[in-house]
């Protein structure tokens, strides 16, 4: 069930516009590995410290769970079944997809904004 549900999620992400992906909201400040580029993203995958990786993995299981109090049972189901793991290593592969300057955050933001039940 897990490989299903990765499947679905990532195949419903877009790939060409992600860097400008926006949502509708006021603008807010990101803090931590957030900020970082893909490019930094895919070097502390590939051979970071273990502290970066901490950050790394801690910010975006952050933001992952933040969203599921604003969205429906449906996404928190996706959200539980594909597992910190499976979107861990979902971001990494959109990084790899990503302009080498995507901002992580947004990278994030699309991936959610088009995870749908």
């Amino acid at each position: 069930m897990k490989k299903h549900c990765f499947a679905i999620l990532f195949a419903m992400l877009p790939i060409t516009g992600m860097a400008q992906t926006t949502t509708n909201t006021t603008d807010g400040y990101v803090m931590g590995a957030g900020q970082w580029t893909c490019a930094e993203v895919i070097r502390v995958v590939d051979a970071g410290t273990p502290i970066e990786k901490g950050q790394l993995f801690g910010w975006i299981m952050g933001y992952w769970s933040a969203v599921t109090f604003r969205r429906e049972e449906g996404f928190i189901d996706i959200v539980e079944q594909v597992g910190g793991l499976g979107i861990s290593n979902a971001t990494h592969a959109r990084c790899k997809e990503a302009p080498e300057d995507a901002l992580l955050y947004r990278v994030v933001q699309s991936m959610i904004i088009n995870t749908n039940q």
